[in-house]
């Protein structure tokens, strides 16, 4: 019977409701696109949010590193500032000339030598002219040629 029913109805009526039903089909598809595009931005933004969020942590990892490797490394340099101001006073304290006279008279049985004890060596200078300059112009005063 829905055929008979459709003689009685106009066709500008038919038409129009045609159009209604391609305009509600249209519109819950668009409608589908629509809902599915914001279920996607739904979805994809929490994990946007959430990957640059653990962007920036580690980051704040890397920065946290690197402060404590120059904190380790500002300790080192002070530890080794110290040793070395350490190792300066010991070596001035080597260096000084009454701790090496003390220790050469002690350990070594060392003086100062008297006058009886200190010979001068006159030097011809017209000697030391004519020596070869690989020479020693020790070995012209004690008469040897350079050879053992």
């Amino acid at each position: 019977m829905p055929a008979r029913e459709l003689k009685y109805y106009h066709e500008d009526q038919l038409k129009i409701n045609e159009e209604r039903k391609k305009r509600i089909k249209n519109s819950r598809a668009a409608q589908k696109k629509k809902n599915s595009l914001v279920k996607l931005v739904y979805l994809l933004a929490p994990i946007m949010i959430a990957g640059i969020c653990m962007l920036v942590l580690f980051r704040y990892v890397n920065i946290t590193q690197v402060r404590e490797d120059i904190t380790n490394l500002e300790n080192e340099i002070a530890e080794l500032e110290k040793n070395k101001i350490n190792l300066m006073g010991d070596l001035e304290s080597l260096k000084s000339s009454p701790k090496i006279v003390e220790q050469a008279k002690n350990k070594l049985g060392m003086d100062y030598p008297e006058s009886k004890q200190i010979v001068y060596i006159k030097v011809n200078d017209s000697l030391i002219g004519e020596s070869d300059k690989k020479s020693n112009p020790l070995d012209l005063i004690l008469g040897r040629n350079g050879d053992f």
